[in-house]
């Protein structure tokens, strides 16, 4: 479970973890979990969340708000984003029961509060920077209205988080640690004790994908990491990661990252060179 429970570490006195995010090729992070609230505000180029059945896409000046403990993946194109995040032990002196939490930012974008949060993750940037005498009572002071804030005006109070994933994490570890060998939905439910069918079902309504599509995400992603750092060549790589159906390889890789497998080579090769 560790694995893939992030455990966040602070990087202010103040007890939570705030950086200036620079990413300059296209990823994607597997599915996790963390025992804090995150906000990523984009402030260039674009990031795809998955979690709680559907798919959150973040653009420029938008941010999203993921609860504690919702299990949720990320693809990204080249970006600059800030990420707040918000361990619950910070929140628990101000609020009772953080952690059940459910956040919506969707449709609130023009809304005096959602441009506020966005001045402010600006200006705690600088101050961050700056480190100038007394900066960390600025920060906290930003903190606390960012949080004060999203509680205030962005809690969906009729939904608050349930999270059916405690079954699925177990699931998604055996993934991670398998995603090259030949493995099926028949085989992991059988492994896991549910019916091929229903696990299917809950895991679309959990994540927002399927578990055929997870597999291939996951996959791609390590594949990708090895056509950018690596010169092994592409046959090579298509196996060392399970990818022993080509057409569907292609087809799966240029969906995720808008590229086939030669032109993500190629175009990190000609930017090397």
């Amino acid at each position: 479970m560790t694995a893939h429970h992030e455990n966040v570490v602070s990087n202010l006195d103040i007890g939570v973890r705030f950086y200036e995010s620079l990413v300059k090729s296209d990823g994607y992070v597997p599915f996790h979990w963390h025992s804090s609230i995150e906000l990523v505000c984009v402030l260039e180029g674009k990031l795809v969340f998955n979690f709680e059945g559907k798919q959150h896409i973040i653009g420029p000046n938008q941010f999203v708000v993921v609860s504690s403990g919702v299990v949720h993946d990320v693809a990204n194109t080249p970006n600059h984003a800030f990420v707040l995040q918000i361990p619950i032990k910070f929140i628990q002196s101000y609020y009772l029961n953080p952690e059940q939490l459910h956040f919506i930012t969707e449709n609130l974008e023009g809304t005096t509060e959602y441009k506020k949060i966005i001045k402010w993750l600006h200006e705690l940037n600088r101050i961050n920077h700056r480190e100038e005498k007394g900066y960390l009572f600025d920060a906290e002071i930003l903190v606390l209205l960012i949080v004060k804030t999203l509680f205030l005006r962005f809690v969906d109070n009729q939904n608050p988080f349930e999270s059916k994933m405690s079954g699925l994490k177990e699931i998604l570890i055996f993934i991670e640690s398998h995603y090259n060998q030949k493995i099926s939905v028949a085989e992991i439910a059988k492994k896991y004790g549910y019916n091929a069918s229903y696990l299917s079902r809950l895991f679309k309504e959990q994540t927002g994908i399927t578990l055929v599509e997870y597999i291939y995400e996951v996959r791609l992603s390590n594949l990708y990491n090895d056509l950018v750092n690596t010169k092994l060549p592409i046959t090579v790589l298509l196996n060392k990661h399970g990818l022993t159906n080509r057409r569907t390889a292609r087809k799966m890789c240029k969906k995720m990252f808008g590229l086939l497998p030669s032109q993500i080579r190629q175009k990190y090769s000609s930017e090397v060179d």
